[in-house]
């Protein structure tokens, strides 16, 4: 594979590629709106053409479609494999039917734990999420659940404001499990504009660093609320090759909405 020189591609590229590349053939994938979109069309593009894509609000696709700015839209049910309901797609990952879940957070914090509704207080908070959406229903059942954002101090706490989705709680073992959630399931990785993430020991800890786009253990630490461990095993991330950036730019992405890592502002008329 000939990977793309430094410079032509952005720490936020590299975050939607390292995604992609955590997507395998035969996943049947939750995807939440956002970056996670990228990365499971990019895969379904790439190297992972037999997995299913599965939309919250109850589309369910095993052929590429036009990168949506909701969650519903004419272009994501065009020529879908179904059309069905939150309800009806809540009840498959419950049952066990979808083995991955990829959604985005407004904060994780050191056990996997994901806000997406408030920062700060909770009737007085300084930011206000969307809410869970489908997320909490990805993270309490899917076996391996992914999970994207850009990364800096203040979205990655010691301790999130909020639990929206269920990580591994406080950390203890069993803690899932003694809730109510079942055995097994659980956020496997976080993915960042700067790193990616894996867990031991239900403890965020990280597994590589986006070394070809610029980016620093140093930084890494840096933008975390915690002392963060780093893997024994610490890598550089796997850069993306030339065609990976030419199919995100050319056929995922044409319109340069996620620039950045972050939706662009539409057009004023």
């Amino acid at each position: 594979m000939n990977h793309s020189s430094q410079g032509e591609y952005s720490a936020a590229d590299q975050m939607v590629v390292a995604g992609a590349h955590e997507i395998k053939d035969e996943d049947v994938v939750y995807v939440g709106l956002g970056l996670p979109f990228l990365s499971a069309l990019l895969a379904n593009y790439t190297h992972a053409p037999g997995c299913t894509i599965i939309i919250e609000n109850g589309i369910i696709r095993t052929t590429g479609f036009p990168l949506p700015a909701a969650t519903d839209t004419l272009g994501s049910q065009m020529m879908a494999n179904q059309l069905t309901g939150l309800f009806y797609i809540n009840c498959l990952g419950q049952a066990g039917y979808i083995n991955a879940g990829f959604i985005g957070a407004g904060q994780v914090d050191r056990h996997g734990n994901v806000n997406d509704t408030v920062a700060g207080d909770y009737r007085n908070p300084s930011h206000r999420w969307p809410g869970s959406g489908g997320a909490n229903d990805v993270m309490s059942f899917c076996k391996r659940t992914i999970v994207m954002l850009r990364q800096n101090r203040r979205r990655f706490p010691e301790k999130v404001d909020f639990v929206t989705c269920p990580g591994y709680l406080d950390g203890t073992k069993g803690r899932r499990e003694a809730v109510g959630l079942p055995a097994g399931t659980g956020p496997a990785l976080v993915i960042t504009d700067l790193a990616c993430y894996e867990f031991i020991d239900r403890e965020m800890v990280v597994k590589s660093v986006h070394c070809a786009a610029g980016v620093t253990l140093d930084r890494v630490k840096a933008e975390v609320g915690w002392d963060i461990k780093v893997s024994a095993g610490i890598l550089d991330t796997v850069p993306p090759t030339d065609e990976e950036i030419k199919i995100l730019r050319e056929r995922v992405d044409p319109q340069q909405i996620w620039v950045g890592g972050k939706r662009r502002p539409p057009d004023q008329d």
